[in-house]
């Protein structure tokens, strides 16, 4: 893995890296329940600068951001924020996100977000989101998965406000990626990201990894401020 760079967020307790891999290893049957069970995992190095209170972020071999922090956020809380997109502009850097189909909160919810980006054409595309509740039932809700994938098909928006927001941008290639949480104690949760994406036309691949890297960053930041500010119209579960 290459890239690392790092921030720092606040941590509750003083996690040795040491007992993150022993917590981390007593939910390793759990990991093998993911919808991405081959996601980027943590090194020691990354588990040692998370203890430290870093995000460890960076890009896998295969192109793919990732992060892994503690965040000093209990698991319930952290979830029902992850899964509250209609409600997340404002905290993170999309400013129109739209429920098209599905329930707030479920599985296979379709969500029109919408990203302003500097200088190139905006971009937008429909998140198709899953939590993974198969793993959150056998693990009693100690661990958890987030996963999504998009879709760019203009027929899925049918709202006039929806419609008027995609004529001012252009869609993304793909995105799909996952949150993966784990319980710490009652009040930390370790966190980790993935993204895999082509954000369209227009963007040099230069500069892609820049965007994805800095993304993940502002990803971690964002929602853990939503989580301890907002209240989630998500259930705490």
């Amino acid at each position: 893995m290459v890239g690392c760079l790092l921030l720092s967020l606040p941590v509750a307790h003083a996690w040795t890296a040491e007992e993150l891999r022993a917590r981390l290893d007593e939910v390793s049957d759990e990991r093998t329940l993911r919808t991405h069970p081959k996601a980027p995992a943590p090194t020691d190095a990354d588990l040692a600068k998370a203890a430290g209170g870093a995000v460890v972020t960076g890009l896998a071999a295969d192109g793919r951001a990732y992060g892994f922090a503690i965040v000093d956020v209990p698991i319930g809380k952290l979830w029902a924020g992850l899964n509250d997109e209609t409600r997340h502009p404002g905290y993170t850097p999309v400013t129109y996100s739209e429920l098209l189909s599905g329930r707030l909160c479920g599985h296979g919810r379709r969500v029109l977000q919408f990203l302003p980006v500097p200088m190139i054409d905006d971009r937008w595309w429909i998140g198709i989101l899953s939590p993974n509740r198969e793993l959150l039932s056998a693990s009693g809700g100690a661990v958890r998965e987030l996963a999504w994938k998009s879709s760019v098909d203009p027929a899925e928006v049918l709202s006039e406000s929806g419609q008027a927001m995609i004529a001012q941008g252009v869609p993304i290639g793909y995105s799909r990626g996952a949150w993966f949480l784990v319980a710490l104690d009652e009040q930390d949760t370790w966190l980790e990201y993935f993204l895999a994406s082509d954000p369209g036309a227009g963007i040099p691949s230069s500069m892609r990894s820049m965007f994805a890297t800095r993304g993940v960053r502002e990803s971690f930041a964002a929602m853990t401020r939503y989580a301890k500010e907002a209240r989630s119209s998500c259930p705490i579960e």
